[in-house]
This record gives structure tokens, sequence and C-alpha cells, in this order.
């Protein structure tokens, strides 16, 4: 059980404190009421430092990128981009629910922004893409592993009393599949859609699958305009 708050005068404490706490706890767990308790600390003490829960979890939020271990731009250029995206994954696994957060956000974190920049003037002056297509890449690979990543949250959502969305998910597909003229290649559909799905706690790496996807666009473009 964590130790009820102390009585008496409240010991100081500080913004970083607080956003130390929310990403101990998990930006899903972290409230006004569960930070106070963890700092031991009135929940009007808070307040001197946060204006509100919004401000606090995204003063968390941006703490958490600033502190990723983002890559360097080398000369394996498709090496980089993948090592972005594996840095998003490692970020969102570390907090719980910053990936949600993320996508729920009125701003964006500067050091997100920073990131961004970075991999458009690599993309920029290395490859030679344009200003957009450099855009759409660092789009299309962000968007791509923040959403796998809350897919892989919600199939291990509980949505009943004992089976979670992946179960339901596959039983429907399993449903489905009896419809479908070549029973063979249903049945093996629904094996590759299982793998894909991971299990609880042990995620596949489709979703790495799905970045390389991506990467071998943005290699075919290299190509075609012979780079």
């Amino acid at each position: 059980m964590p130790a009820p708050p102390r009585r008496g005068r409240p010991p100081l404490t500080s913004r970083e404190a607080i956003v130390d706490a929310v990403l101990e706890l998990g930006l899903d767990g972290a409230t006004t009421s569960a930070v106070a308790q963890r700092l031991g600390v009135d929940q009007s003490t808070l307040y001197r430092h946060v204006a509100s829960r919004d401000d606090m979890l995204d003063a968390a939020v941006a703490v958490a990128v600033e502190r990723a271990e983002w890559p360097e731009p080398g000369d394996d250029w498709a090496r980089y981009l993948r090592s972005c995206a594996e840095t998003m994954w490692d970020m969102f696994s570390a907090t719980p629910g910053l990936a949600r957060r993320i996508r729920a956000m009125r701003t964006v974190p500067p050091a997100l922004v920073l990131q961004s920049y970075r991999i458009v003037d690599h993309l920029t002056r290395a490859l030679g893409f344009s200003l957009r297509e450099a855009a759409l890449i660092v789009d299309t690979i962000g968007d791509m592993t923040a959403d796998s990543y809350l897919t892989i949250e919600a199939l291990d959502r509980v949505v009943d009393d004992e089976r979670t969305f992946r179960d339901v998910a596959l039983a429907s597909m399993a449903a489905a599949g009896g419809a479908v003229p070549d029973e063979r290649m249903a049945a093996e559909y629904l094996e590759v859609m299982r793998d894909a799905m991971g299990e609880r706690g042990a995620p596949s790496t489709w979703w790495a699958d799905k970045v390389d996807l991506a990467i071998d666009g943005v290699r075919l473009r290299l190509m075609q305009r012979g780079g």
C-alpha cells in the first residue's frame, strides 16, 4: 500500500518532481491525487507548479520525448528511419498511456517537432527528397508506429469476463472464414493474423514489418529517380 500523505506543513516539491512521478505512475494512472500521494503532498501543493491535470500530463509527455534516445542520422538511411520508429515504440512501452496522450494532445511536444525537423532535413539533404516527400515519409512512419502501438493496447483490452478484443477479433475471422470458398486460404490467413496480433504481454513484430514496408516504398522512389 502507498504511504499516506504526510501531515503538517507540506514539503516542497517541483514541476520536475511532479513530472517524474507522472512518468513513474504512467499517464493512465497519473491522477492529481495519485501524484500527490506519491510525492507525499496535498493536491493543493501540486497546483503551485501545474495549472491542471492536462498541464501536468502534457509536461510529462514533453519530458518523455526529450529523454528518449533518438538515433543520429547516418549513411544507412533505412536503418535510421527504422531506428526512429523503434525509439518511438520503446518510448510508448516505457510509459503506459503515452501513445494515447500524444494522439489526444492539443499541442505537439517541442522535442517531437525538433526530431521531425531532423529527419526531414536528413531526407532532403542526404537523399534529395522534396520537402513534401520527406514530410510524408516522417508522417507515415510516425503514424504507423503510434497506431500500431495503440492497436496492440486495444487487442489486450478485456471486453467481457474472459475474452480480450484479440480473442473476439480472431473468433470473428474464424466464423467469417467458413463462408470463404478457399477454406485452406482462409485457415492460413487466420493463422497469419493470429501471429500478427501476438499475445498479451508478447506483441509480435508485425508493426516493424509494416514500417519496413513503408521503407521499401521510400527505397522504390529512390530507385525510380536513380538514387
